[in-house]
C-alpha cells in the first residue's frame, strides 16, 4: 500500500511539472538595414505576440538583453520556458555552424567558454525536460565538410558540437538544429514546412553549396541528459510557438524531390564547367 501511495505521489508531481505555466519565445536580432525577408518574418512574429497567449516576440541587440527580457517575463508569471526559438542568420562563408543572438556569435569555438555563455546559463533555471530550444540558423546543426572558398579553407562545419554545447547549458532540454537552410516562408506559425529551406537566389546555384542541397530539410535533435543525437524530420512552429517535428520528411514530398533534382543537376553542370575551365587555366 505504501509503495502505491509513493508511486501515485510521484506521478502527481511529474504531472504538475509538465503542466506548469509555460511561455514560448521567438528571439531575433535587430537588423542594421532594411531586409524584406527579415521584416516579413518579424512581422509574423510580432502579430503572434499580439494575438497568442503566452507567446513573446523579442528583438534584441545581445544575448544579455535577451536573457534579461525573458527572465523578467518568466519571473512575472512564475513560469518556465516551453519553447524558445533563436532566429539567426548562418554565415556559410565562414565555414562553420553558428548561432547569433543580437551581436553575439556562438559556435563550436566558444560554446564551452564560461565567459561567453554566462548569460545563456541564467536561463537554465527556467528550463527542464519539457523545454525545447530551436537553433534557428541555417546550417546550425551541419556536420558535413565545408568545401572551402576564398575566405575559409575546407573543414567540418561542427554543428553537432554547437548543439552539444547548447545542450550542456540547457541540460535536460531538447535542442533542435538544421543541417541545411532554415528559410522563412509565409506562415511560419502554421506547423508546416516553412523552415524546410529552399533558396532561390543565383548564388545558391554555385558548386560550393552542393553539400547544403544534400541535406535539404534535414534536422537534428540532441538531449544532454541522454547524450543522444538523432536525425529527425523537418521542424515546425505551431500557432502557439511550440516547436514540433513534422510527421513527414520534407523530401518525401514529390514536389520537393523534383525541385532538388533540378537544382542538383544544375550544380553538377557548374562543377563540370569549373573543372574544364581550371584544366585550361
Amino acid at each position: 500500500m505504501k509503495q502505491i501511495v509513493i508511486i501515485a505521489l510521484l506521478f502527481i508531481s511529474l504531472s504538475a511539472t509538465a503542466q506548469e505555466e509555460r511561455h514560448n519565445f521567438y528571439v531575433t536580432g535587430k537588423d542594421k538595414g532594411f531586409h524584406f525577408s527579415s521584416f516579413a518574418v518579424k512581422a509574423q512574429a510580432w502579430l503572434h505576440d499580439v494575438t497568442a497567449k503566452k507567446f513573446h516576440f523579442l528583438s534584441v541587440s545581445s544575448d544579455e538583453e535577451a536573457v534579461q527580457k525573458i527572465k523578467r517575463i518568466l519571473d512575472k508569471h512564475h513560469a518556465k520556458i516551453g519553447s524558445i526559438w533563436f532566429d539567426s542568420h548562418g554565415l556559410y562563408k565562414q565555414g562553420y555552424s553558428s548561432l547569433h543572438i543580437g551581436n553575439n556569435e556562438f559556435s563550436y569555438k566558444n560554446i564551452t567558454d564560461s565567459s561567453t555563455i554566462q548569460y545563456l546559463q541564467q536561463l537554465s533555471a527556467y528550463c527542464d525536460e519539457y523545454t525545447s530550444v530551436g537553433i534557428g540558423s541555417c546550417y546550425g546543426g551541419a556536420t558535413f565538410t565545408f568545401p572551402g572558398n576564398g575566405i575559409a579553407p575546407p573543414g567540418r562545419m561542427n554543428g553537432d558540437s554547437l548543439m552539444i554545447g547548447i545542450g550542456k547549458i540547457f541540460s535536460n532540454s531538447h535542442i533542435y538544429a538544421s543541417q541545411s537552410w532554415v528559410m522563412n516562408k509565409p506562415g511560419i506559425f502554421g506547423n508546416n514546412f516553412a523552415f524546410a529551406g529552399y533558396p532561390w537566389g543565383k548564388k545558391y546555384k554555385q558548386a560550393v553549396w552542393t553539400p547544403v542541397w544534400g541535406y535539404l530539410g534535414k534536422w537534428k535533435k540532441y538531449n544532454n541528459s541522454t547524450q543522444k543525437m538523432e536525425d529527425i524530420n523537418t521542424v515546425a512552429l505551431d500557432k502557439k510557438g511550440n516547436i514540433n517535428i513534422r510527421m513527414r520528411d520534407y523530401l518525401e514530398l514529390e514536389k520537393a524531390q523534383r525541385k532538388r533534382a533540378r537544382q542538383v543537376k544544375k550544380l553538377e553542370s557548374v562543377i563540370v564547367t569549373t573543372t574544364i575551365d581550371t584544366s585550361h587555366a
